[in-house]
């Protein structure tokens, strides 16, 4: 179901029954068909709202500039007419910092977080990089292109989502997502820094592709990048990790099921 009602400026699905409801938020740059499956898959479970972020295919593209703050806000418009008493986020990437905001803003309905290929620490300096990039007229679309290589290992099936879902955007688009995600990264050093300030403490699960993360910090494997969470989550027993067989950035898509049971064991509280 497809909706985009008058005062609203979201596209969303609405489908299944049950609370918590899962709110499915794609990433910068991305329509929700990155989630459709898992969306389809949970809600055989449950209650799932699968949202297009403002300005995304479907959802309204407001006049002139606009950010994080804006997508947050409509968000948050969304869920109070949907009247959704307790959900969970399910958010891919940097979408991570709206489901946080989200989180402290609405600290009594977001009972949990679950993240799909965030950089939960610092990232490297390549990264910056790239974002500086993106907000360049004659770079941006090369740099796009770089990750989607990334994302995607130059494997032709692995690509495919990336070809459908997010190459709809332009230079407008790529370098705002450039410049909201940098900001918050120069502004809170890393997710797991931020994600420590919020009050009461929040339920996460962080949901990674070693394969990715190994590419990303030019590693041998995965090793430091899970050690610095394993004593993140020793010393805050509310953080858990799930390492997928995903080799994509794309886990929802590549793994559809795995990433819905690990999901599933979170929301029931056996989730190591």
């Amino acid at each position: 179901m497809d909706r985009l009602t008058g005062k609203l400026k979201l596209a969303f699905d609405d489908i299944g029954t049950g609370e918590p409801a899962l709110l499915l938020l794609p990433g910068w740059c991305a329509d929700r068909g990155i989630l459709a499956a898992l969306a389809e898959v949970e809600s055989k479970k449950r209650r799932v709202i699968n949202v297009d972020l403002l300005g995304h295919n479907g959802s309204q593209r407001p006049e002139g500039d606009f950010g994080s703050e804006d997508m947050i806000c409509e968000t948050i418009k969304l869920v109070d007419s949907l009247n959704i008493n307790e959900f969970v986020t399910v958010s891919v990437a940097h979408a991570g910092w709206i489901a946080t905001e989200l989180r402290r803003r609405l600290v009594h309905r977001v009972s949990k977080m679950v993240f799909l290929e965030w950089i939960i620490i610092e990232p490297p300096q390549i990264f910056f990089e790239t974002l500086d990039k993106m907000q360049k007229p004659d770079q941006w679309q090369s740099a796009r292109d770089a990750l989607f290589t990334g994302w995607s290992l130059g494997i032709p099936n692995l690509a495919k989502p990336f070809d459908e879902f997010m190459t709809n955007y332009d230079f407008d688009m790529w370098s705002r997502a450039g410049r909201e995600i940098g900001r918050s990264y120069r502004e809170f050093g890393s997710a797991l820094r931020f994600l420590e300030i919020l009050a009461p403490a929040p339920t996460v699960l962080n949901i990674y592709s070693p394969t990715q993360i190994k590419n990303l910090y030019s590693q041998p494997d995965d090793t430091k990048y899970l050690e610095v969470q394993e004593v993140f989550a020793n010393k805050h027993h509310w953080y858990h990790i799930y390492r997928s067989t995903s080799k994509s950035h794309l886990p929802s898509v590549e793994v559809t099921q795995e990433v819905a049971d690990a999901i599933e064991s979170f929301l029931s509280g056996s989730a190591s």
